[in-house]
């Protein structure tokens, strides 16, 4: 594996030494990404020159230091980041520098963008055998037809899969879940794809393609439900605002002042949760005694439920619940979270220096592999000069490239004119038929 300067890379991990170019924006790459930055590897994050999509994105923290998206900072710490414009031959020789330098590429841009700019996953196998190439698109890269190039975003994925089917208010209306889950899923399986593509090429010195659809990806968090109607032809339909075949009662339910979560699935949970309710005379009720007879009365077993904890604080009822050994927990809000003395505790929160005078408490590397060293937000362009010395470009170099526009449009000097043309736009995600290629990419590895 590739090692950078030891001045450039955080002590320790077990990815310590691995070298990850990061051509993504949004969720589910850069998620990727920095659980591989958490873990010692050393991750330049190719950004456009006006800064990847989320730098963009409210909510923003503002202090006498300068200006950082929240929404970026949760997905990009431990990081370097490098501008180029992929549309100039110098910002293209660069990227390709930079990657017969990488063990992994990573990139969640649309395939055909990525072409007309040379750097289409499979092209960039091709000239680098060694490398392990991640694509990770809405529906895949093969055997897709024309949702190749199709637009995908998390919540696509989650209607395909059916999770947003399974997810029902009391309606039966889906609703979707709040979050990108699709795109966390797929974050994940790009991480775990990219470890085992790394021990497979320390096995046999190859690289290897990894192609991940967020349908995919999503896919198996509905694994129980598609064997369910496959064994016994139960549609979601016949289930509104709670998924039965969990248990019953099985989902989110009101207290006076919140909403708890509560799990029964085991009759002797029933049992427990009848006496917490002071209602043990249900316990062994012949219509409510069993899974099946609570699954064929749905409603009312949740009726019962809540017509106790409506009437009740939220505190009280989750203690009680508690108190019998019933899976059960309070809803909690983003603020509340950052304050459970359980996270705490278990130091599930990584303090993360924000580059502009603060920090976040945000979820660490649940693994336990996450380096102990300081978790910091690059600003845009912020290591470029680090990251082109290591490729062995001189200052004189870098400053010519800059006129040359390989990082963005050059400012004009005082003696130069206008150009009358518009600044080409420079995010890899939007394809121009004008992209211009380095001459890199049409020969040998260099």
């Amino acid at each position: 594996m590739n090692t950078a300067a030891e001045s450039t890379i955080a002590d320790g991990g077990p990815l310590q030494g691995v070298r990850v170019v990061e051509l993504c924006h949004l969720i589910a790459g850069p998620y990727a990404g920095m659980l591989l930055a958490d873990e010692g590897a050393d991750v330049i994050k190719v950004e456009p020159p006006q800064g990847e999509l989320t730098r963009a994105r409210a909510p923003f923290r503002t202090t006498d230091e300068g200006t950082m998206s929240g929404y970026f900072a949760s997905l990009n710490r431990r990081k370097r980041s490098i501008a180029l414009d992929l549309k100039t031959a110098e910002g293209a020789e660069i990227l390709e520098e930079l990657l017969g330098r990488a063990d992994v590429f990573i990139t969640n841009m649309r395939p055909q963008a990525l072409a007309r700019l040379g750097f289409h996953p499979e092209a960039v196998l091709e000239r680098h055998p060694s490398i392990i190439s991640v694509s990770m698109t809405g529906f895949g890269l093969h055997d897709s037809g024309a949702d190749a190039n199709r637009a995908g975003l998390a919540m696509v994925a989650e209607a395909l899969s059916g999770t947003t089917g399974l997810t029902r208010d009391r309606g039966g209306m889906p609703v979707w879940c709040g979050f990108a889950l699709g795109d966390i899923m797929t974050g994940n399986t790009a991480h775990a794809s990219v470890l085992l593509g790394l021990l497979n090429r320390q096995r046999t010195g190859a690289g290897r393609l990894i192609d991940l659809a967020l349908t995919e990806s999503t896919l198996p968090l509905v694994s129980v439900a598609l064997a369910r109607v496959q064994a016994a032809g139960v549609t979601e339909a016949a289930s509104k605002g709670g998924n039965d075949f969990h248990g019953v009662p099985y989902g989110t339910f009101a207290a006076i002042d919140g909403y708890f979560n509560i799990g029964v699935n085991r009759d002797d949970y029933w049992q427990r949760l009848c006496d917490a309710m002071g209602r043990p005379d249900l316990a062994h009720d012949p219509r409510y005694a069993t899974y099946d007879a609570r699954a064929s009365r749905q409603r009312e077993v949740e009726g019962l439920l809540e017509a106790w904890s409506s009437a009740l604080p939220r505190d009280v009822v989750v203690d009680a619940i508690t108190a019998a050994d019933v899976p059960v927990a309070p809803v909690l809000t983003m603020a509340q979270v950052l304050e459970l003395d359980h996270f705490l505790a278990r130091g599930s929160f990584v303090e993360v220096d924000d580059a502009i005078g603060g920090r976040y408490l945000l979820p660490d590397d649940a693994t336990g592999f996450s380096i102990d060293a300081p978790a910091r937000i690059p600003h845009l362009a912020e290591h470029r000069d680090a990251v082109l010395g290591e490729l062995g470009f001189a200052n004189d170099r870098i400053d010519a490239l800059e006129q040359r526009g390989a990082f963005g449009r050059p400012a004009l000097s005082a003696d130069s004119a206008p150009s009358s043309d518009p600044a080409p736009s420079s995010d890899p995600a939007l394809p121009t038929e004008r992209s211009v290629r380095s001459p890199l990419l049409k020969g040998s590895r260099q």
